[in-house]
């Protein structure tokens, strides 16, 4: 059996696509219909929206989290066949990169 440990409310006005944790377990970063990516702060138990991202025209299928290394880097994919790069410097994110060629909006290939 498995037991909920904890929720969080995202506020999105749509459908939610994917949801990721960050690489310490203390972010999360939710998509979807709605053309939003949201990240929270989820410590302790709690949740604080840290940012509400919007750049994709579509809905926006996956977001995926750099490994730290390279600082707080998410990028998200849409069905208006966007990849966006968001970055965080000094406690604000915004677009690093954004590649508008790619071919299928179904998401990234992580195998």
């Amino acid at each position: 059996q498995v037991s909920v440990i904890n929720t969080v409310d995202t506020s999105h006005e749509d459908m939610i696509h994917d949801a990721q944790m960050d690489y310490y377990g203390t972010r999360l970063a939710t998509c979807s219909s709605d053309r939003t990516v949201k990240i929270f702060d989820v410590r302790n138990g709690g949740q604080i929206l840290v940012a509400d991202l919007r750049g994709h025209e579509g809905p926006v299928w996956q977001v995926a989290w750099a490994h730290p290394m390279f600082g707080n880097i998410l990028a998200s994919c849409s069905y208006d066949r966007k990849v966006i790069i968001w970055k965080e410097e000094n406690g604000s994110w915004d677009k690093m990169y954004e590649y508008t060629g790619h071919e299928s909006s179904g998401g990234f290939d992580t195998s």
